[in-house]
């Protein structure tokens, strides 16, 4: 198990970081990814872009076992100030997605692990959904709540949470597991290090929006006013006995707010609460909640239990501090049920055995059949050639064959059937097969005057000029022709050279049949429109130029359409679109190298349009100017001609339709810089001129 591994070598850890490669990072600071902002760097730092990451990190723990460390937002632990000796992993963009229902759809949200608890839960409710509400004023992500059980205001993951999509890093499984088996308790759960969740499946209910946003307004006035900010993980004690005593008040008795070890200190505003100095140590934090500890059960007899979970510490130090300590994960939990057979189960193919002893005529006729000659050869005879022939043969010719020998070794084979007819009478001798002409058998004695003999040669003469003259003509033509033929056919004026500019997303086997229909071909012939025209029916590509140079070198410069936004489909598949709402593609998962645009779209094949709201939504997203960029989680579409986006900070902006985009962005920047977005639950920009704004 993971979470049984001791403390890894240098050369192991130096063993993975080869096999993750470019994957994975060295001292990786973690500090700035838990909500206390202090503590010391890990060996190797991992943000997973995709499943496929999780894959390979499963194959490189297969080889070399190093602890795992998988990190949400932080919002519930403290990280050493010696660091984390293993890998530390984050889960990117493509885990923060929220997928909301339709109207007509039961109220079945799902939310990616690093989905933000205010965010999913300020959506919920401006998507008209209740029963998550509580999740506004935990700090934390969707992943961390599942694997703590997190909750507040009478409220936990486990009244909603339908299933989980889990990765298992030990077998390198990805499954959906019910809730049902994950073990839930008070503040805890079977899950452990090897387990990555991916996304959650809540069953919410369909409510009023406006209620909803009355009680999201009353917790979060409550927390402002019995909660301290900073730098802090929440409550660091459970409450020992629920409902009846509190372990804020018991320290608060002891007369502890505003104690101080170094950079640590207990919060003036609640007892409960640790806050952290900046660039403060964690080692103070850890020895303020272990004298706090101590004090209460000095006083009470009281062993509070820390809810803060302590990585990089020394065993003695955590359960000083009262932080539950990494246990050994049971093979037999409902929760490793649910991933199949354990990892030590025999998978390979069993092979078949025989309890039958073989007869003795049984095993006589297998011997005769894979062990006796392939081919018979008993019919064969191997005729060895007469030293009197002088030839290289393994093949003698028979005498009986030989019908007759001449003195000049002459072999004549008489066949009536196969010997050609001569064009005259005359007899054949029958021992050669041969006519015998006489000298004096000339069918024709012809005289011949002399000056007729004259004339006729001057006419040959003439005649032959002439012939010879239209042969050198003719002949000069053809050798004209064939010249050019053989030159715009030779390699040295072939395409050789195939240079392609601008292909990045285009179809990798379209590029390759092309390039290969045109290799060899005459730079002067070559048919570079039907090129273009093929290349031109691929949904990525925008023009394609063809360019030749003489003798043998083309150039394919190809202009790609540019991916800005991404929505799915009814069949949960993603549909890449462009600023003009063309589809480019579809891919199985999520692309979260750009934004996506929620809710549920239509079906839709590469190259087709996604319809007005998708291309202004795209449109949208194209206009961000850079300031606006990396605040923007998402934007969506809220009827059939409204666009929305929401921020990072979980702030949801309202655009009304389509129209005045660019007006009603800068009415967005100028409210963005004068008042704090995290302070902002939502921003109406129907009417730029005069937009409206909802505070906390």
């Amino acid at each position: 198990m993971i979470s049984e591994i001791s403390r890894p070598s240098d050369k192991d850890i130096s063993r993975i970081a080869s096999l993750l490669g470019d994957r994975a990072t060295r001292d990786e600071p973690l500090g700035p990814y838990t909500t206390y902002r202090v503590g010391g760097d890990a060996s190797l730092f991992m943000r997973i872009m995709s499943v496929e990451d999780l894959h390979a990190l499963s194959r490189a723990l297969s080889k070399v076992q190093v602890p795992v460390l998988v990190l949400g937002r932080g919002s519930n632990m403290l990280i050493a100030d010696s660091g984390f000796r293993g890998v530390a992993v984050t889960l990117g963009p493509f885990a923060e997605q929220i997928r909301l229902p339709q109207p007509n759809e039961a109220p079945i949200l799902i939310a990616g692990a690093m989905a933000p608890l205010p965010v999913v839960a300020r959506q919920s409710v401006h998507h008209g959904l209740s029963g998550f509400e509580w999740a506004v004023g935990v700090p934390g992500s969707v992943g961390g709540a599942v694997r703590m059980n997190a909750g507040g205001h009478g409220a936990d993951m486990i009244a909603s949470l339908l299933s989980v999509r889990l990765f298992h890093l030990e077998r390198g499984i990805e499954a959906n597991v019910s809730a049902a088996n994950l073990g839930l308790r008070f503040r805890g759960s079977d899950l452990r290090d090897e387990h990555v969740v991916l996304s959650a499946t809540l069953r919410l209910g369909w409510g009023n929006a406006a209620q909803g946003e009355e009680k999201i307004s009353q917790i979060v006035k409550w927390r402002r006013e019995n909660q301290p900010g900073g730098q802090n993980a929440g409550s660091v004690f459970v409450n020992p006995v629920a409902g009846k005593s509190s372990a804020g008040a018991l320290i608060d008795g002891l007369g502890l707010r505003d104690y101080r070890i170094g950079s640590a200190v207990v919060s003036e505003k609640h007892a409960n609460f640790i806050q952290a100095d900046e660039d403060g140590s964690a080692d103070d934090v850890v020895e303020l909640m272990t004298f706090v500890r101590q004090r209460v059960y000095e006083a009470h007899g009281i062993e509070l239990r820390s809810e803060i979970r302590l990585v990089g510490f020394a065993s003695a130090v955590t359960t000083d501090a009262g932080a539950p300590l990494a246990t050994a994960q049971q093979r037999d939990t409902q929760l490793e049920t649910a991933f199949g057979s354990p990892v030590g189960t025999d998978l390979s193919i069993p092979m078949p055995t025989f309890a039958e002893q073989l007869s003795d005529e049984v095993l006589s006729e297998l011997q005769d059949a894979f062990e006796g000659e392939a081919t018979p050869i008993g019919n064969l005879r191997v005729v060895r050639p007469d030293s009197d022939l002088d030839i290289e043969t393994n093949i003698e010719i028979d005498s009986s064959l030989l019908t007759h020998e001449t003195d000049n070794r002459r072999i004549v084979i008489i066949d009536d059937d196969l010997r050609r007819p001569t064009d005259s009478d005359f007899p054949v001798d029958e021992q050669t097969s041969s006519v015998n002409v006489a000298p004096t058998s000339d069918i024709s004695n012809v005289v011949m005057d002399s000056r007729l003999i004259t004339r006729r040669r001057d006419v040959s003469r003439n005649v032959a000029r002439h012939k010879i003259r239209w042969l050198v003509a003719v002949g000069s033509v053809v050798a004209v022709i064939a010249l050019a033929l053989i030159v715009l056919a030779s390699p040295i004026i072939g395409v050789r050279n195939v240079e392609i500019e601008g292909a990045r997303y285009m179809s990798a086997d379209l590029l390759v049949s092309v390039e290969k229909s045109l290799r060899g071909k005459s730079v002067l012939t070559v048919d570079a429109n039907a090129a273009e025209r093929r290349l031109e029916g691929d949904p990525w590509v925008e023009s394609v130029r063809i360019r030749t140079f003489f003798p043998s070198r083309l150039v394919i410069e190809i202009v790609e359409r540019i991916p800005v936004a991404w929505f799915l489909g009814v069949d949960n598949r993603a549909r890449i679109v462009d600023p003009q709402g063309r589809v480019l593609a579809v891919e199985t998962g999520q692309p979260t190298q750009y934004l996506q645009i929620t809710g549920v779209g239509p079906n839709l094949a590469p190259g087709a349009s996604a319809g007005e709201i998708y291309r202004a939504a795209a449109q949208l997203v194209t206009g961000l100017p850079s300031e606006l960029e990396e605040r923007v989680l998402n934007v969506g579409t809220a009827g059939p001609n409204q666009l929305t986006m929401t921020l990072r900070s979980g702030t949801l902006i309202n655009f009304g339709q389509p129209v005045e985009i660019q007006n009603k962005l800068i009415a967005l920047l100028v409210l963005l810089r004068r008042q704090d977005p995290k302070q902002i639950i939502s921003i109406d920009l129907t009417d730029p001129q005069s937009p409206t704004v909802q505070s906390k």
